[in-house]
């Protein structure tokens, strides 16, 4: 059910939720993928992972490495929050621009389990932007994406939307 490779057609796999909700761990353990491209580590390599005031520019670097990935035809997980659907939207353009196949994962925790997750990560954002990050939060709705995975706290997928086999076709 998580294949994510069809040979030849771009894809992304654009990771929504919170600070610590599990994205990045969750992108981690995705099997074929050729680029990952997150803001946070685009933020440490301009020296402060936890910086805000580039987010312009950082964003901008984001975006073309995202074009250039999916221009090689390959499997790309966009990791940032993309809390809102103006946020997403600047990804679909990049992808649409790429004819890509967009799979939307969601990860859905709850407040009390984010903000215990937050006080033990090795880079915990502060209680209040994680709480204003929340209040942000608009999930996307089915549709908006090829295929939506919600995943869970456990970090596993839950649920489906969508769903594509590896050849391209619906199941």
């Amino acid at each position: 059910m998580l294949a994510v490779a069809v040979r030849g057609v771009p894809r992304l796999v654009h990771l929504t939720g919170p600070s610590g909700s599990g994205k990045s761990s969750f992108a981690a353990g995705l099997p074929g993928i050729d680029v990952v491209v997150s803001l946070d580590d685009l933020r440490e390599a301009r020296g402060s992972r936890a910086g805000q005031r580039d987010n312009q520019e950082v964003l901008g670097e984001g975006l073309d490495r995202l074009d250039a990935a999916l221009a090689g035809g390959g499997t790309v997980v966009w990791d940032a929050t993309s809390l809102n659907r103006h946020q997403r939207s600047l990804v679909h353009a990049v992808a649409r621009r790429r004819d890509a196949l967009v799979t939307h994962a969601v990860t859905v925790v709850e407040e009390d389990e984010l903000h215990r997750r937050n006080a033990t990560r090795a880079h915990p954002v502060p209680p209040h932007v994680l709480t204003a990050q929340l209040h942000r939060f608009v999930p996307p709705y089915p549709g908006e994406a090829h295929r939506t995975w919600y995943v869970g706290p456990s970090g596993g997928v839950d649920d489906v939307d969508g769903v594509l086999d590896d050849d391209g076709q619906g199941a």
